[in-house]
């Protein structure tokens, strides 16, 4: 579901994405942590800098991220969506700005098509924001990030902060055609290397 389209974009604006995992990406996260209070939430120190090499690189920001603490009862989802605000708007103020945020609340078991690694945010994201899927990135700490990516056709990227550490060790190799930083920041230098044959 959609927390909401923070820009919405102009008529015929097409642009390549740079679609976002939120917790382990852009949040502290470890495993087996839900991230159920605003006021606990803490940035990572390069986001800032990283979202805006990748926004003046030309890329839409878009965070698509699963969070089952509702439907687990951990959290409401007013909280949920109050959470994923405060962090555009922190991100607001360091000039980094987020074109939209989806989520999906529901749990492992739940059967919904919307949480990753299935295609629904993606779908609901490429419905308001029109985006050429071949110049489109996909960043996350899991694998199941990077297997959206490949079924959305997105270039899937494993950042190592979060759980991407511990996910890589566990699989032993990246999935064909994906790629590996160690951060955010890492990563976005390398998408910029690659967009526009400069680095940041």
């Amino acid at each position: 579901m959609r927390a909401w389209p923070v820009r919405k974009p102009s008529a015929g604006g097409r642009r390549p994405a740079v679609f976002l995992d939120r917790d382990g990406v852009l949040v502290h996260n470890r495993s087996g942590y839900y991230l159920t209070d605003p006021a606990k939430m803490r940035i990572y120190p390069f986001v800032t800098r990283a979202l805006r090499i990748l926004s003046a690189a030309g890329f839409r920001l878009i965070v698509l991220t699963n969070q089952s603490a509702v439907a687990r009862g951990y959290m409401t989802l007013r909280t949920a969506e109050e959470i994923n605000r405060k962090l555009a708007r922190l991100l607001r103020k360091e000039g980094a700005i987020l074109d939209g945020v989806y989520f999906c609340p529901h749990g492992p078991d739940d059967g919904c098509g919307c949480r990753k690694p299935g295609t629904g945010l993606l779908k609901e994201a490429f419905r308001d924001f029109p985006t050429p899927r071949g110049g489109s990135w996909m960043i996350g700490d899991k694998f199941l990030d990077l297997r959206l990516g490949r079924a959305g056709r997105l270039k899937p990227v494993l950042v190592l902060t979060g759980q991407g550490k511990s996910q890589l060790r566990k699989k032993g190799r990246l999935p064909g055609g994906a790629s590996a930083a160690a951060n955010l920041l890492a990563a976005a230098r390398m998408i910029k290397a690659a967009a526009t044959g400069k680095s940041a």
